[in-house]
C-alpha cells in the first residue's frame, strides 16, 4: 500500500497534520535547516583540517631550510 502521494485518483496528499496540529511540511523544513547547518559545520571542519595540514607542510619546509 503506497504511503503519501496520490492513490487511484483519490485526494490523498503528502501534507497532513499530526496530533499537535503541526504538519509534516514543518518537520521537513526543520530537517532541511538541520541538514544545511550540518553541511556548513562539516565544510568549516574540513577547511580547518586543510589549513592545519598546509601549516604543517610549511613548517616542515621551513625547518629543512633552517637546518640545511
Amino acid at each position: 500500500m503506497p504511503v503519501g502521494g496520490r492513490m487511484g485518483g483519490k485526494g490523498v496528499g503528502v501534507y497532513s497534520s499530526n496530533a499537535n496540529g503541526r504538519g509534516y511540511s514543518g518537520i521537513n523544513e526543520e530537517i532541511m535547516y538541520v541538514s544545511i547547518g550540518m553541511a556548513i559545520t562539516i565544510a568549516i571542519l574540513i577547511s580547518l583540517a586543510l589549513c592545519y595540514i598546509a601549516r604543517e607542510k610549511c613548517r616542515k619546509k621551513r625547518e629543512f631550510f633552517v637546518t640545511a
